[in-house]
């Protein structure tokens, strides 16, 4: 059996289906509980749950840790530098995110960057650009 190289990066997120699942779609998956984490860590801010939103901010961070160290950056072209680039500026501006004049609208624009690469990434395994339907059903699993 060939070893899936986001088999790390999907333990980290946890997911217990993705067995079925193709490595770009477990990547999208992993940008999935990217976004959910993020949309999670600032609604905990916004209620003072600061325990929560550690919690889930340091899951994203295990999340990028396992697809950074999955990048080939020898080979793998200005795309591996780009992801590379990506997901350090993530993972400065959760850490940072509480200490803005503004953490809401800072998590905000964190999640939109995320969000503008997640469809990328979905477009990829899919063929197609994320349905509105399948957006709708990701904001009501939150």
């Amino acid at each position: 059996m060939a070893v899936n190289p986001y088999q790390k990066a999907s333990q980290a997120y946890q997911k217990k289906s993705d067995e079925n699942l193709t490595p770009l779609q477990i990547v999208v998956e992993l940008y999935k509980g990217m976004l959910r984490n993020t949309k999670i860590a600032k609604q905990s801010w916004k209620e003072g749950r600061l325990d929560v939103m550690s919690n889930h901010i340091i899951k994203t961070f295990d999340i990028i840790e396992a697809l950074q160290g999955n990048l080939d950056l020898e080979n793998g072209g200005e795309d591996a530098r780009f992801l590379n680039r990506f997901y350090t500026v993530i993972f400065s501006s959760l850490s940072q995110a509480t200490a803005k004049p503004n953490p809401a609208e800072y998590f905000d624009e964190i999640i939109a960057y995320i969000q503008q690469v997640h469809d990328r990434w979905y477009a990829i395994a899919y063929g197609l650009p994320p349905s509105a339907e399948e957006e709708t059903q990701e904001e009501t699993q939150q």
